[in-house]
């Protein structure tokens, strides 16, 4: 049975994920309705929300090491956009998780 983890993937210094961000998106649903990601979304430096730090998940998977597996496969990765060296992932217990739909996905 897989854990559900929280996990912080930051950007590298300087990296700009604009090119890459449609294709970055458009593979998220896919790995919603999988069951692989619970929750997903930008973090960032600010609260204006003006510039990116990186990306937050909700996640299950079996170990670390297949987190970073499926970090891998994102274009953001793929692209040297993110740091897997500094990948933060600790399993998490949800007390309470409030639905927000995201287009293109039906649960």
């Amino acid at each position: 049975m897989s854990t559900e983890w929280n996990v912080i993937v930051y950007d590298k210094p300087g990296a700009d994920r604009s090119k890459h961000r449609p294709s970055h998106l458009a593979a998220i649903p896919e790995t919603v309705t999988s069951g692989i990601v619970k929750s997903v979304g930008a973090i960032y430096h600010d609260v204006e929300k003006t510039k990116f730090a990186g990306s937050a998940y909700h996640l299950m998977a079996d170990s670390r090491e297949d987190i970073i597996e499926f970090l891998k496969k994102d274009i953001f990765a793929k692209e040297g956009i993110w740091d897997l060296d500094t990948v933060l992932a600790y399993p998490i217990g949800i007390a309470c998780r409030v639905a927000k739909p995201m287009p293109g996905v039906n649960l």
